[in-house]
C-alpha cells in the first residue's frame, strides 16, 4: 500500500487511491474496524452500568446525572455511527457521488454536534472524568468470592439491629460525603461484609439504605414548627444532601410528595 501511495508517478497514485475500495486488504481494514466499534460500544455501555451500579452500593451522593449524560452520549454517538455506514453503503452502490457528498456533510455536523454537547456536559459537571474508585467492586463479585450464606439467622438479625440502632443514635448519615468505607470504619465492621448486610441481607442499595434516614431527618425538620425558618434548601445541607434535585427526588420517591407540599401538610 504504501509503494503504491508514495513510489508511483501521479496518474498510477490517483488510479491506486480510486481502486483501494476494491483491494480485499482494505476491505478487511473496513470489516475490523467495525468489529473493534461494535466491540468498543458493548464495552463502554457495560462499563457505564458497572459503575452506577457501584455508586449505588458504596456511595450516598453518586453523581448518577453525569453517568445518565454519559450513557445518553455514548447512544447518540453509536447511532450516529449508522450514518457512517450508510455513507459506506451508498459508496459502494452509487460511487463518490453528490448523494455521498450529502451523507459526508451530514456526518460531520452532527459529530460536531454531538462532541459540542459532550463538551458542554464535562464542563457543567466538574467530576464527569473522575471516575469510580478503582477497588471498588459490585457486591455480585464480592459476593462470589466469599460465597456467603444469604439465609438471615440470629446473627446477621442482630448485625442487621445494631446497625439500625447505630444510624438512629450516632446519625453518621448527616455526612454528606458518607462512603460505605466510612461507616464500616464507624460501626468497626469490614466493609465486605457490611456491604453483603445491607446489599443483600436487607435488600437494599446502600445510596437507598442512607437516604432514608436522610429523608426520615428532613420529615422531623419539616414537622417542627420551631423550624419553620428554615429554607428547604438549608434543611437538604443539614440531613447530609449536596443537591436539590437529588433531595426531591428522593423525598417523593420515599413519601410521595414534595418537600414543600409536605410542610404544608405533614403526615
Amino acid at each position: 500500500m504504501m509503494w503504491g501511495i508514495y513510489f508511483n508517478d501521479r496518474p498510477a497514485k490517483i488510479k491506486f487511491i480510486n481502486g483501494m475500495n476494491d483491494m480485499p486488504f482494505f476491505q478487511f481494514l473496513l470489516y475490523l474496524f467495525e468489529v473493534l466499534f461494535q466491540v468498543y460500544f458493548i464495552a463502554s455501555f457495560l462499563a457505564i452500568r458497572k459503575a452506577k451500579k457501584v455508586y449505588l452500593e458504596n456511595y450516598t451522593n453518586p453523581n448518577i446525572s453525569a453517568l445518565n449524560a454519559l450513557y445518553k452520549i455514548t447512544i447518540l454517538y453509536y447511532v450516529l455511527h449508522f450514518i457512517v455506514l450508510t455513507r459506506w453503503l451508498v459508496t459502494y452502490i452509487f460511487g463518490f457521488g453528490e448523494i455521498r457528498a450529502w451523507i459526508v456533510t451530514i456526518d460531520g455536523f452532527a459529530f460536531l454536534f454531538c462532541t459540542c454537547w459532550y463538551l458542554f456536559v464535562a464542563l457543567n459537571n466538574p467530576d464527569f472524568f473522575r471516575g469510580v474508585n478503582s477497588d471498588l467492586k459490585p457486591i455480585e463479585e464480592v459476593v462470589s468470592e466469599e460465597k456467603p450464606s444469604l439465609e438471615i439467622d440470629e446473627e446477621k438479625n442482630t448485625q442487621i439491629e445494631t446497625l439500625k440502632e447505630f444510624m438512629i443514635k450516632n446519625e453518621p448519615y448527616l455526612d454528606s460525603s458518607l462512603t460505605i468505607q466510612n461507616l464500616a470504619e464507624q460501626v468497626e465492621m469490614p466493609v465486605k461484609e457490611l456491604s453483603a448486610l445491607i446489599n443483600l441481607y436487607m435488600n437494599k442499595h446502600f445510596f437507598d439504605f442512607i437516604n432514608e434516614y436522610r429523608i426520615e431527618k428532613a420529615k422531623e425538620i419539616l414537622k417542627n414548627p420551631s423550624k419553620k425558618e428554615l429554607t428547604i434548601l438549608e434543611i437538604l445541607y443539614e440531613v447530609g444532601f449536596n443537591s436539590k434535585s437529588s433531595f426531591s427526588t428522593s423525598f417523593k420517591k420515599y413519601t410521595g410528595t414534595t418537600p414543600t407540599d409536605f410542610r404544608k401538610n405533614p403526615k
